[in-house]
């Protein structure tokens, strides 16, 4: 796939918050257990300024921009609620959970769909320290380094092989949105899949971030199933939007 140099002006359209956190502070650690049953759950927040409600809209209008991982972890000088997340111009790193205030999340506790929560998190860690892929940024998703973590790859690229299969096949069935996640077929006939915070919320039937009343709000995981037929009226729908989002990207150079 042939892709036009991205001018540095694009980073105004990138796909994640540029402003900092509320809290510009990160834990140190030591970390230790929680001891509370959360680990492998995702938090994933809705929009918090303009251009991260702009990117909701390209990325399938779900209502969420941003993604992290909470291992079950708390930092011991402070006692306070981590988590592990990727933002533009830093690496991979733990955060407060309380950092970005009363903003919205949902939290969706991964475990209870059966993923072996353990390995996900040590996969998850072991990214800690990574660079932040600004070009995944700003193609949304097109072009990866695997040296590079954007919030999303951090859970994509952590996940069983068979979850991740199943994100295809609900993708490809316009189950979840078609601006929601990227199908990248590699020159050795890999596929690379790149899946938006969107998408995660869509695929685990979480409320739409307009219904949040606010942060931390937890969510029973009731993932999507590839075999249902979508009915043709939300299929036509989705696609509809997709080709009219594509179209305006073309008009404004995107």
């Amino acid at each position: 796939m042939n892709i036009s140099p991205v001018n540095e002006k694009h980073l105004s359209k990138a796909y994640i918050d540029l402003e900092p956190a509320l809290d510009a502070t990160k834990p140190n650690g030591p970390f230790r257990p929680s001891g509370e049953g959360h680990e492998g759950d995702l938090l994933i927040f809705v929009p918090r300024n303009i251009k991260s409600r702009l990117i909701d809209r390209m990325t399938g209008s779900y209502g969420y921009s941003h993604l992290a991982v909470d291992c079950g972890e708390i930092d011991q000088p402070t006692g306070r609620r981590v988590m592990i997340e990727a933002t533009m111009s830093d690496v991979v790193h733990y955060a407060y959970q309380d950092e970005y205030g009363e903003r919205p999340f949902v939290r969706i506790p991964l475990k209870k769909t059966g993923v072996n929560v353990q390995q996900f998190c040590e996969c998850v860690r072991s990214r800690l320290g990574e660079k932040f892929g600004n070009m995944e940024v700003l193609t949304l998703g097109i072009l990866d380094n695997p040296a590079r973590q954007i919030c999303s790859d951090l859970v994509t690229n952590c996940l069983p092989e068979e979850m991740r299969k199943e994100f295809v096949q609900c993708h490809r069935a316009a189950i979840i949105h078609p601006l929601s996640a990227v199908l990248d077929k590699k020159s050795d006939g890999t596929l690379r899949l790149f899946i938006s915070p969107n998408g995660f919320v869509e695929y685990f039937g979480a409320p739409r971030g307009k219904d949040l009343e606010g942060p931390d709000q937890l969510v029973e995981p009731q993932p999507q199933d590839s075999r249902k037929a979508v009915g043709l009226f939300p299929k036509i729908w989705k696609h509809g939007v997709a080709f009219l989002t594509h179209g305006w990207r073309r008009l404004t150079n995107w």
